[in-house]
Order: structure tokens, then sequence, then C-alpha cells
């Protein structure tokens, strides 16, 4: 496993888009549906934590995080196009690209610029450091560095490994709204959606299986799209079956669609809970993801993560928001820290891989890891508030509500009546993504 420092490519996404990207503000009366949810920010706190102490080789599943962050990402991305297709009649591709530029790219480019600058003009490091950071470069630029990764591990000098999993979701994403806009031209597709991606789960699945009986290696699997979308269509499945119109017409027409069996309120945050649990064991005991033997990971240990990730996720849209676990993960500190998640997750990899094995040497594990914390906190919210928030508030204006003829909105969303601005959907960002005016 090639490394810069303590530096691994292991990591998540933004997700994320990624997963990153928070909604509307959620109600103080219970648990949201579309709202935006404080607690979720609280999930993507500790997932990136995981991973910056995975990269500091003291959490060895620390990589999970990549899972869970693939599960909210596909939650949130699934949720804000079905969103869109409900409130304004129909999905725009070329505004949810736009979007998804408009949220990544500006924190990439900051980090490529200060990496081209110390790399290539300024010769830090080795002189063989240039050409593989100017082969990274070009790989994460094209989205397709996880498969780079696949043919040669690189950590990019120590500035672009982890870009992998942008690769992975980008290439995702270039797929998942064409196909999602093909099923719902379908109305019996568009209500077994829940079933179909549920199927998509179990065919990524098996197909490592038959890679695996194939002799593939646990990198390969690792790193391939095709060997990690079950995370994703995890969170695009529950997103499909806690779809609010999908309820709302099946209790108003007919038996087709069943509505969507979500356990009782009470009981979601001990299922909640037990699946954080299992998570975080999960992160302490997971062996080795890459290398030339596939694992248990492989052998339906990936599908396992996302799928008490999307528990998680499930207890904390639909349980109490005033249980315990809730207010927990809601707490102000974790949800800013998965606010600024993206970004820190961008800086935490060339703060370890360069700073990581100093500060460790000086300072002792913990401390170190917590030094490298709170260096990478503050570059993240450097890059959130002075570059990225600032992108954000000058992105166009939404389009006007219109509602497919026929649809029924979302619960507390009347189909009919005088235009009201349109909720963000997932891959909005911006003070109004928050609940604030700009």
């Amino acid at each position: 496993m090639a490394r810069h420092g303590n530096g691994r490519t292991g990591g998540p996404l933004a997700g994320p888009a990624p997963p990153w990207v928070p909604d509307q503000p959620r109600p103080a009366g219970g648990a949201g549906r579309g709202a935006y949810n404080p607690a979720l920010d609280g999930v993507r706190a500790l997932a990136v934590l995981c991973v910056l102490v995975f990269h500091l080789d003291s959490l060895p599943g620390g990589y999970l995080g990549v899972d869970v962050f693939f599960v909210l990402s596909g939650f949130l991305i699934t949720r804000g196009l079905l969103a869109e297709r409900d409130l304004l009649g129909g999905v725009s591709l070329r505004r949810f690209y736009l979007r998804r530029a408009r949220r990544l790219l500006p924190a990439f480019c900051l980090l490529v610029l200060v990496g081209a600058t110390s790399v290539l003009l300024l010769g830090v490091g080795p002189a063989g450091e240039r050409a593989e950071f100017l082969d990274s470069l070009v790989a994460s630029t094209l989205y397709v560095n996880n498969y780079f990764q696949v043919v040669r591990q690189s950590t990019g000098a120590g500035w672009l490994g982890h870009t992998w999993s942008l690769s992975l979701e980008e290439q995702f994403y270039l797929l998942w709204p064409l196909l999602l806009l093909v099923l719902c031209r379908r109305p019996s597709l568009e209500r077994r959606l829940p079933v179909i991606l549920l199927g998509g789960v179990a065919a990524v699945l098996l197909w490592r299986e038959v890679l695996a009986a194939s002799g593939a290696s646990a990198t390969r699997m690792y790193f391939g799209l095709d060997t990690r979308a079950d995370a994703l269509l995890v969170g695009c499945g529950l997103a499909a079956w806690l779809r609010p119109t999908r309820q709302r017409r099946s209790a108003a027409r007919a038996p087709a669609a069943p509505p969507a069996v979500v356990p009782p309120r009470a009981v979601l945050p001990a299922a909640g809970l037990t699946a954080l649990v299992l998570l975080a064991v999960g992160t302490a005991i997971a062996p080795n993801a890459w290398g030339p033997r596939p694992t248990v990971m492989c052998h339906g240990g990936y599908t396992a993560a996302a799928l008490l990730a999307g528990v998680v996720i499930l207890a904390l849209e639909r349980g109490a928001t005033s249980s315990w676990l809730f207010r927990a993960l809601a707490a102000r500190p974790l949800a800013w820290l998965g606010r600024i998640s993206y970004g820190f997750y961008l800086w935490h990899f060339p703060v370890v891989a360069h700073w990581g094995r100093g500060l460790t040497a000086a300072l002792g594990r913990w401390p170190a890891i917590l030094a490298v914390g709170v260096i990478s906190a503050a570059l993240a919210a450097a890059s959130y508030y002075l570059l990225e928030r600032p992108i954000q508030r000058r992105r166009p204006a939404r389009p006007r509500r219109r509602p497919r003829r026929g649809a029924v909105g979302p619960v507390g969303l009347e189909p009919a009546g005088p235009p009201r601005r349109a909720p963000a959907v997932a891959g909005s960002t911006g003070p109004d993504a928050h609940g604030r005016r700009p």
C-alpha cells in the first residue's frame, strides 16, 4: 500500500456530496420529511473523524466512514431529485450538474492550487513526487482516480490520493439521474423504485462474489464503482421508500403501491443506536480493505455496513426529535463539523500526509490526532466561510413550483395554490439551505 507519511489513500467522498449537502430547516415538532436534519450532519462529522483516525493508523476499520458517506449521499441526492420531480413537474439535469459543480469544484480547486504551488512551484518533497502529483491530478480531474488506484495506488504526493471517492461518486451521479428519469417515466416502475433499488444492491453483492471467485483482488473491489455502488443504492432506495408522495398516493388511491412501513417512532432510536454501535465495532475490528485476497468486507461486509448506516439515517429521519440519540447527534459542535465535512475531508489528507508522522513523534498518538483534527477543521472552516458559502450565495434563483398533473405533493406541500419558493434539493447549498436568508 503506497503511503506518504502516514497517509493512506482510503477515505470517503463529499459527499458529498456528496453527502455533504444539507437541505432545509428541520421542523421543531418532529421528524422531518425533506427538511434539514442537523443529526445527519452529526453522522457526517463522526464518519469523517473515523476516516481521519484511520489515516493516522489508529482505527483499522475507519474506512467504513466511506460507506456511511455514500449512503448519506445516495439518500440526500435521490430525495432531492424526487422532490424536484414532485414539486416542479420534472428534473433539470442541467441544474443538477451545475449544482454539483458549484458545490464541489471551488474547494477542490483550492486544494489543487495549494498542492500544485507546493509540489510544482516550490518543489516541496522529492523530485519523483512531481510526476506522482501530476498523474493523480489528471486522474482526479477526469474523475477516474478510483480506477487509477486499482492500477497503481498513489497518494498523489500526499495531496490527492483520497479523491478516489469523489471520482466514484461522480461516476455514479453521471448515470443515476438519467436512470431515475427513465424509471419514473413508467408509473409501474416508479411505484416499485424501492424494490428495484434493493435488487440493485443485491446485484452488486452478487457481482462481488463473482469477482472474488474469479480471483479479483480486494483492492479492485474496494475502489471500483461496480463493486461499491451498493452503499449509494441503499441510500437511494431509502429515499424512494420514504418518498412522501408515495405514501400519500397509496393512502389516497390504490393498494398497488403500499406505503412505506416504518417502525414505531419509539423503536427507531433504539434501532438507530444499535446500528451505530455495530458500525463503531466495525471500525475497530474490520480487516484491511485492500490487498491481493478478498476479505470478509468483499463477502457482504460492505453491504452490511451500508444497511446499518441506512438504519441510522432512518432512525434520525423518522424517529422522535426529542430522543437522546437525535439530540446527541444534532449537538451544535457535531452539526457544525458535519456542515464543513467536505472541506475537512479534502484538507485532512495532506495534513496527515505531511505533518502526521512528525506530530505523532513529537506529541504522541492521540494528541497528534487532536492536533491534526484542529488544523484540518481550521482549513475547512476557512474554505467554507471564505470560498464555498460566498459562491453558493451567488447561485441563480430556483424555478417556480410546477407540480406534475395528477401528482400528490409531499406532506405539508400542497400542489395547488399560489407559487411559493421551492425547497432546496440535495445538491444545493448556501445560507438558505440552512434556513437563513442571503
